[in-house]
């Protein structure tokens, strides 16, 4: 009965924060410089032309006019037409998500697994070779921007070595099968996402397990006589997750901030590289309707976030 009230408490603190991003989106979208009408009619178009396009998509009408207009088809899933597509954003954000989560959801993977595992083994080396060989190498990845890192990249095995494609989803006349040829286009970027996020998980794991290494149940248990590997392993991982389950969930975010200049960088036709097109192109619904999708996915993986504290630590239900 406590989970179930605490599970409705958060979703209802999810309405006033969506209602508050389209506002704002909206407002901040609109006012900010250039005329999406200029962007699509070209500098040779007639006034006439301008006047007639500025109409069709609406740009006529009193911004207030506008926002009641918007938030109204917002409200039965309509997040209107793109300008550059000529198709439903729901239908364009839809087709750029699948590709953007194949991209995002392998490198997150393996960046918990990874980042997490070698967290702990400097937690648990704390102060020797290893710990300092593991955290200095965070550091170095951690100073490294994903767009140098993916051109870095690209440079190494897809110009000098020629092993793996630099760009796209696939390639054309490519005698490789459809699956195996995706995979290849998708090691490059995928690699620099995960060399990205890396440095956070293995610093947030270490720093957390060494805390809970100090804490009175952790003497007890080696006071009972179980070895340091299953201390570390059996209790101190497990009670230092939270944090590592924090950045887990909010990592949603990298769909448009990482991924953003990765799929730039390697020409990856997700959301980050759809949302950039949009804002060069002035798509004022495109541009809307990816923010409010982002906005939405942070929320649900904070939500995912904050069900899985109560599974690592159920006082969190009574908070």
């Amino acid at each position: 009965m406590g989970f179930g009230r605490y599970l409705f408490r958060r979703i209802l603190q999810m309405i006033p924060v969506m209602i508050f991003v389209v506002i704002f989106n909206f407002l901040i979208i609109n006012f900010a410089p250039g005329d999406p009408v200029v962007v699509l009619a070209g500098e040779n178009a007639t006034q006439e032309y301008m006047d007639e396009l500025r109409e069709s998509f609406g740009l006529n009408e009193p911004l207030h006019t506008r926002f009641i207009i918007y938030f109204s088809n917002l409200i039965q899933g309509d997040l209107g037409v793109s300008y550059t597509y000529n198709a439903p954003v729901s239908e364009v954000i839809l087709e750029k998500l699948k590709v953007t989560l194949m991209l995002v959801v392998l490198s997150e993977t393996i960046t918990i697994i990874v980042g997490t595992t070698l967290g702990a083994i400097a937690a648990r080396y704390r102060g020797k070779l290893l710990d300092s060989s593991i955290s200095n190498m965070a550091m170095i990845l951690y100073c490294l921007p994903a767009f140098w890192l993916g051109m870095i990249l690209i440079l190494t095995f897809a110009v000098h070595l020629q092993v793996l494609p630099s760009s796209g989803m696939y390639s054309f006349g490519s005698h490789y099968t459809g699956l195996v040829d995706l995979l290849r286009h998708l090691i490059l970027p995928a690699t620099t996402l995960f060399l990205v996020q890396l440095p956070i998980y293995i610093k947030v794991t270490r720093s957390s397990v060494i805390e809970v290494a100090q804490e009175d149940f952790i003497k007890t248990a080696r006071a009972i006589g179980y070895s340091e590997s299953v201390v570390y392993r059996k209790f101190a991982l497990r009670n230092a997750l939270l944090p590592t389950v924090t950045i887990a969930g909010l990592s949603l975010s990298t769909l448009f901030t990482g991924s953003l200049l990765t799929e730039t960088v390697f020409s990856w036709p997700g959301m980050g590289r759809m949302i950039f097109d949009a804002i060069s192109a002035r798509d004022y619904p495109l541009i809307m309707g990816g923010f409010i999708v982002t906005t939405f996915l942070v929320i649900i993986g904070t939500l995912i976030t904050d069900l899985i504290y109560t599974y690592l630590d159920p006082r969190v239900v009574n908070s």
